[in-house]
Parts: structure tokens; C-alpha cells; sequence
């Protein structure tokens, strides 16, 4: 009876796509020797990272993922000597898959932009998707308080 409701469980785990937000904090002074033109402490680092888990529902797949993004946080000395640590920050979504096999094609993750009408859809590019501009410009609406 247990491997019949073993089973049975195992059956009712769904794929669950995972959007993580990740913060570069740096510490340290940069070896004055070390900066270069590419050096840069203007702006802050963040990576958003989306990663598929197995769960039994939207909660257990937001705390495996949290679990598992916790565990990923790491760090490094950079180029520069400063030292790079990778914090996670939080869940930004969780997206049930609608298919239960993945294979190529398989649609992993979707959002919708709800954005003003007259929008021209290079502005939304550029606001939502900075890191498409060629010429490396940062969205300056968002401004620190």
C-alpha cells in the first residue's frame, strides 16, 4: 500500500518554473593599481535567474526554490580586489508549466507587461529590457530614494 501512495504522489509533482532575484554586494576598496576603463561602481548588480523544480504545488516549489537560492549564494575576490557576494533576495515569481514532459520548445516561463497605451514598444524594450541597448544605457527612472 505505501508504493501504491508513494507512487500516486509522485504522480501529482508538477514542473514549476522559478524566478530568482540575486544581489551583487561588493566590499572592499578596488586596488587603485587594478581600475581600468571597464571599472565601474556606479550602478548595482543584479541577476535574475529563472529555474525549473519538481513540487506538489505553487508553495512548494516558491521553498524549494528559496532553499536552493540560498544554498547558491557564493562569493569571490574580483579583478579589482573587491569582494563580490552573491545574495539571493527573494522569490520574483513562480509559473506552474502547463506541460508535464520537457522537451525542446517547451515554453518555460511568460509575463505579461501591462504598460500605458502610446508606448512606443522601443521605450518598453528599453525600460524593461536596458541590457538590449547597444549603447549600455541604464534605466533612469528608477531612482534611489
Amino acid at each position: 500500500m505505501k508504493k501504491r501512495l508513494r507512487k500516486k504522489l509522485s504522480n501529482e509533482w508538477e514542473w514549476y518554473a522559478v524566478k530568482v532575484l540575486y544581489e551583487s554586494i561588493h566590499s572592499g576598496n578596488p586596488s587603485p593599481e587594478k581600475i581600468d576603463e571597464d571599472y565601474y561602481d556606479k550602478f548595482k548588480m543584479y541577476e535574475e535567474s529563472i529555474v525549473l523544480f519538481k513540487a506538489r504545488s505553487l508553495d512548494h516549489a516558491n521553498s524549494i526554490a528559496e532553499r536552493n537560492a540560498i544554498k547558491s549564494e557564493h562569493s569571490y575576490k574580483n579583478m579589482y580586489d573587491e569582494v563580490v557576494n552573491w545574495k539571493f533576495v527573494e522569490i520574483i515569481d513562480c509559473y506552474n508549466l502547463i506541460d508535464d514532459k520537457i522537451r525542446p520548445g517547451t515554453e518555460i516561463y511568460s509575463r505579461f507587461l501591462k504598460v500605458p497605451t502610446g508606448i512606443p514598444t522601443k521605450k518598453i524594450i528599453s525600460h524593461y529590457y536596458p541590457e538590449t541597448i547597444e549603447d549600455e544605457v541604464v534605466d533612469q527612472n528608477l531612482k534611489s530614494d
